[in-house]
């Protein structure tokens, strides 16, 4: 886990994953709304994907959904390669895959 806070200590969001099998699962990403669209997003997920690496991580594999940060991690070459239609109901969750590094 890479977690962030504030100056005053205040937890403003984290990054957790696990590396097994060459690959990097990310299981949670959150940042709080002020703290966005600062570049901070794309520098944890950089984070942890050069930690995988140093891991032997090929690979990383994610889920989002619909609503929340897929043309984010499309930005940062994750591809759609699954889709699991109205969950929830009205809505999709995708499964993502970047490859990090060639094997």
């Amino acid at each position: 886990m890479i977690a962030v806070s504030d100056a005053a200590g205040t937890w403003r969001g984290d990054i957790t994953a696990e590396v097994y099998w060459d690959w990097l699962e990310i299981q949670d990403f959150w940042l709080d709304e002020s703290y966005r669209g600062q570049g901070l997003g794309r520098a944890l997920l950089a984070q942890m994907e050069g930690l995988a690496i140093e891991r032997d991580a090929a690979k990383a594999l994610l889920s989002t959904f619909a609503f929340q940060a897929r043309t984010f991690y499309e930005r940062w070459g994750y591809e759609v390669v699954g889709e699991v239609e109205d969950y929830p109901p009205g809505s999709s969750l995708f499964t993502m895959v970047k490859q990090l590094c060639p094997r």
